[in-house]
């Protein structure tokens, strides 16, 4: 048995990595905008001079009107000599506190036929009215004083009551007495009432619902009734809580006195009228019955009636009514609007006795809504239409028949509406809306549809901006080189393409020069915004030389064609060796070396006949392979042995 002992060495290899670089030029660009505001007051200009003097102020008198309290408006004049000479004006007299003058400066000379401009000014600072005038001191001659008036009103809400107090006399029992007191907001703010209350035994107040806001000078009518159910002497009152910072309630006193006496009582039967779905336009009628259940004679005084759209007829007023009586009223409700509606008819009786009928009602309408409410086409390329959709919905209970769509503004159309057309209760519907402008600059416009809708939508506003068309084709990389390339071998490179306008780019042709450059991909091809394209370019080098050559890149974009150097280096291809040594085996007269591409198997002996030495070298590799290496020991009878180790060769 021979024994071994193997050995290897390695050999190395370097490599070399290049890297390209990008920068990226970004220009910033700021649009000054200036926005120029201006305001003012006008004022009232009233008054006439009888005789007028040779200098004027012009307006001879100014009336700045109501101005709220804390703000300043102005009002501008002028002074004019009307003379022959030359007027000094040497003062400016004013009177009012409120009252204020700028833009002059004196002594002022005014040369004959000549004015000097100047603002008069006035700041509300108090409620009420304010008076003043304005004169000027003047060699030879001053002009007439102006008359300067305004008022300023409160800034607060204010509540008062029309009456402290309300004596309803003398009231059967079992019968009702009615009184009325309004609540006036005489502030210059909007009231917030957050409570009215009533006390006393037999008073009571209309349902008025709280919190209620009244306007600056609006008012609202508390209903009162008093109904006492046995004699004697009441009282009470009736409580107002506000944000009245002065008067944070206020109260009025509410007396009366009853005596037992036969009474009537009128009743409404039913007590409450519904009108549903009833179309705007049409109108829709229900009966109530009133009777008097009383044992006393009603006199039906008054029918008063609110809520929109409710109308009653069928009885006059004023009107007895015996015991037993009964009257029909007819409430009719005719709706103007798709809103609903609801009110309260109340009937009045000379006795003082109220009795009341609510009364509601809903419209049957047809609705259509339009989204979205506005479209920005943003930057469009002249010449290519740009589409957006606009869908229709009707969310009503009838159906909307659309007879037309008006479209206006250069550039805008829409398409996929036939006309006319019949949109269903809940159905929707859907067409476009385009933008193709004809040359570079903003446009606006609107589409409006014309329909029988209850409640036609807004316009939709439409704007979009037509710009240039951009042909511009980026390459990368801008410069292509290959580097060392081995003889008969062959390197790949990629170039990619981009469209980086807002147009399309026809790329026409790729022209490569240079020997031993190959193309592949490419022409003809359209790349829209934002597409690319990729070519591949190959260098197959026959000889250890350099070479160069160029890319051409034909297209309609600017500055075509695009010229792409390309670049290699040939170079011989290395011969590798693979150098083996091993360690000697007793009574081992020679050694056999295997090869196999396979590790493990497959060995073939690549020496003709043992060698003697102990190591052997292997130039019949071929870069890129791997190779798997053992030995054998022959004795001098011929005898071999079993495989030694196996080892491994990485060729470059």
């Amino acid at each position: 048995m021979v024994k071994h002992y193997n050995g290897f060495r390695l050999l190395g290899r370097g490599s070399v990595a290049a890297s390209n670089f990008a920068g990226a030029l970004i220009l910033w660009s700021a649009v000054l905008i200036v926005l120029l505001w201006a305001s003012g007051c006008t004022g009232m200009v009233s008054g006439s001079n009888k005789t007028q003097s040779a200098v004027q102020v012009v307006p001879g008198a100014l009336d700045f009107g109501n101005v709220e309290v804390g703000k300043q408006v102005s009002h501008a004049a002028a002074v004019v000599n009307n003379s022959k000479t030359v007027v000094t004006l040497t003062k400016a007299n004013i009177s009012g506190t409120q009252f204020s003058v700028s833009g002059l400066k004196f002594p002022l000379a005014l040369h004959p036929g000549q004015k000097s401009n100047f603002m008069i000014w006035y700041k509300g600072s108090r409620t009420g009215k304010a008076q003043g005038s304005l004169s000027f001191n003047g060699e030879p001659g001053s002009p007439d004083p102006v008359i300067l008036t305004a008022s300023s009103g409160s800034t607060t809400p204010q509540l008062t009551i029309s009456s402290a107090s309300h004596d309803f006399g003398n009231v059967t029992v079992d019968t009702v007495a009615n009184a009325a007191l309004t609540l006036t907001n005489s502030g210059g703010a909007n009231l917030a009432i957050s409570h009215i209350g009533v006390s006393g035994k037999g008073f009571e107040a209309s349902a008025i619902k709280t919190p209620t806001t009244v306007p600056a000078g609006g008012n609202i009518v508390v209903s009162l009734t008093f109904a006492p159910s046995t004699s004697g002497n009441f009282s009470g009152g009736l409580t107002v809580s506000s944000d009245d910072p002065n008067t944070p309630t206020a109260t009025a006193a509410l007396t009366g006195a009853a005596t037992n006496k036969a009474i009537g009582k009128l009743t409404a039967t039913p007590a409450a009228l519904n009108f549903n779905n009833v179309q705007v336009g049409g109108t829709a009628s229900a009966v109530t019955t009133l009777k008097n259940v009383g044992t006393g004679n009603v006199t039906l005084s008054q029918i008063n009636l609110s809520g929109s759209g409710f109308s009653t007829s069928g009885i006059a007023t004023p009107v007895l009514v015996v015991p037993g009586e009964s009257l029909t009223l007819t409430v009719k409700y005719s709706p103007t609007t798709t809103k609903a509606t609801s009110g309260d008819i109340s009937l009045v009786s000379a006795q003082g006795g109220i009795a009341s009928v609510t009364v509601s009602g809903t419209v049957s309408q047809s609705a259509l809504t339009l989204s979205p409410s506005s479209i920005n086409f943003g930057s469009a390329v002249t010449g290519v239409a740009n589409t957006q959709t606009v869908q229709i919905s009707n969310p009503g209970t009838a159906p909307v028949t659309i007879t037309a769509a008006n479209i206006s503004g250069a550039g805008f159309s829409a398409s996929g509406l036939p006309l006319p057309m019949t949109l269903s209760a809940g159905k929707a519907t859907a067409f476009n809306v385009q933008f193709d402008p004809k040359s570079a600059g903003s446009s606006t416009g609107s589409l409006s549809l014309v329909s029988d809708a209850s409640n036609p939508p807004s316009a939709i506003a439409l704007s979009g901006t037509g710009v240039a068309a951009g042909l511009t084709l980026a390459v990368n990389p801008s410069n292509l080189s290959f580097g060392n390339v081995n003889v008969g071998s062959t390197a790949s490179r990629s170039v990619t393409l981009t469209n980086t306008g807002n147009s399309n780019v026809a790329i026409s042709s790729e022209a490569l020069t240079g020997a031993n450059f190959s193309l592949s991909g490419g022409s003809p091809v359209t790349l829209s915004p934002s597409q690319s394209v990729t070519l591949t370019v190959q260098y197959s080098p026959t000889a250890a030389a350099a070479a160069s050559g160029t890319l051409a890149i034909g297209s309609n974009a600017t500055g075509s064609p695009a010229a792409i150097p390309v670049s290699g280096n040939g170079v011989a291809q290395v011969q590798h060796t693979v150098v083996l040594s091993w360690n000697a085996s007793t009574s081992a007269t020679g050694y056999n070396i295997y090869r196999s591409a396979t590790s493990g198997t497959g060995y073939a002996r690549v020496n003709s006949s043992p060698d003697g030495v102990l190591n052997y070298s292997d130039t019949s590799v071929q870069n890129g392979q791997s190779y798997y290496y053992v030995t054998t020991a022959v004795d001098a009878s011929g005898q071999e042995s079993g495989y030694s180790s196996e080892v491994s060769a990485v060729i470059p």
